[in-house]
């Protein structure tokens, strides 16, 4: 029964999340608004909720950490792109084009740093199983998310 009952919030979980995606089907990729991005979000939680299996108790310490993780994450990320994209290779000496690289492999750094400061953080409310599924989960979202915006275009 316990595995009928999961097998079916699995696929209710899948299901939404696939509802999701296709709202977004009608937007502009270019300009997101708050409620694609709010969607986007929603199917991530749902993914990571049922992946991980949280209890109530560590959901309510979980999701605060991860967020703060998520957000830092994504500045850095932000970053690297402001790198690249706004520092072209064209027109810049090999000084300034290793600069550049140098500054992206801190980066890079930087988030691994991130990762090992949050894997303890996360350590501290969920189990290490469940944060090899939380690594596993978002790989799982990022490339449905992938997946669907090639689709789109």
């Amino acid at each position: 029964m316990k595995h009928t009952t999961i097998t079916h919030l699995h696929r209710n979980l899948l299901f939404a999340f696939v509802m999701i995606l296709a709202g977004l089907s009608t937007a502009n990729a270019q300009r997101r608004s708050e409620e694609e991005i709010k969607r986007i979000q929603d199917a991530k939680i749902a993914i990571i909720t049922n992946r991980l299996s949280l209890t109530p108790e560590q959901s309510t310490g979980f999701w605060p950490v991860y967020n703060e993780f998520s957000q830092k994450r994504r500045e850095i990320h932000r970053a690297q792109r402001k790198i690249v994209n706004d520092k072209k290779a064209e027109g810049k000496t090999d000084d300034q084009a290793l600069n550049n690289l140098k500054e992206v492999q801190d980066l890079r750094q930087k988030e691994l740093d991130l990762e090992k400061e949050y894997q303890n953080k996360f350590l501290k409310v969920i189990s290490a199983a469940q944060v090899i599924e939380l690594y596993k989960a978002e790989k799982t979202f990022n490339d449905m998310l992938l997946q669907r915006l090639k689709q789109k275009n």
